[in-house]
């Protein structure tokens, strides 16, 4: 019983951080000079980060020619035993135009595991139905393991039946490990 009440206490204070940074989301409202900020901000993360898979990636140049869009999101994620979340901001390109629109992420989590981690997520997208979610908004639902401690991590989903994507995961700082049903909302931002 103390276990349960430890659980249910745990997963109150969680769903109020969740909606206190929902609500702050919510009410803040950027000036025409701050979205441009953040657009070339965003901007720079994302041509750094691929910049970056590009040397650190064989394989990956091929990809990027190959590929209709892609996405680059900077996402924040903290865990603690039974329950996560997090969240993040990106871009995503569509190759063919070279129009590039920017998204924010809400991720959920439900699973065993704790830590707090920084990272970057980068989907090079080949099926043009899954780039335009992307772009629109969509949920995404999946299941997987994760373990990482400051630039170094390893991932394994067990969502392998959604093809016309390939993902990579680089981490940048703080440590996880994790077995989750993970929920992540991607939103239509700064357009």
């Amino acid at each position: 019983m103390a276990l349960v009440t430890k659980c249910l206490a745990q997963f109150t204070g969680l769903v109020n951080i969740v909606l206190a940074i929902a609500l702050l989301n919510g009410c803040a409202t950027l000036s025409i000079d701050e979205q441009q900020e953040k657009r070339i901000e965003l901007n720079e993360m994302s041509d750094g980060t691929i910049a970056t898979l590009l040397e650190t990636r064989p394989g990956a140049s091929e990809l990027l020619e190959q590929c209709l869009g892609y996405a680059v999101i900077k996402m924040q994620v903290t865990k603690i035993p039974v329950f996560g979340a997090g969240g993040g901001y990106g871009v995503v390109k569509d190759e063919r135009t070279g129009v590039r629109s920017y998204i924010k992420v809400s991720r959920f989590e439900l699973g065993g595991g704790l830590g707090a981690q920084v990272y970057k997520v980068v989907i090079f997208f080949s099926d043009e139905k899954l780039l335009a979610r992307a772009i629109a908004g969509t949920w995404h639902f999946d299941a997987g393991a994760e373990a990482g401690a400051g630039d170094t991590a390893i991932e394994g989903n067990v969502n392998s039946a959604e093809e016309g994507y390939r993902a990579f995961k680089i981490a940048e700082s703080g440590a996880a490990a994790t077995v989750t049903v993970r929920i992540a909302r991607g939103t239509p931002y700064l357009n």
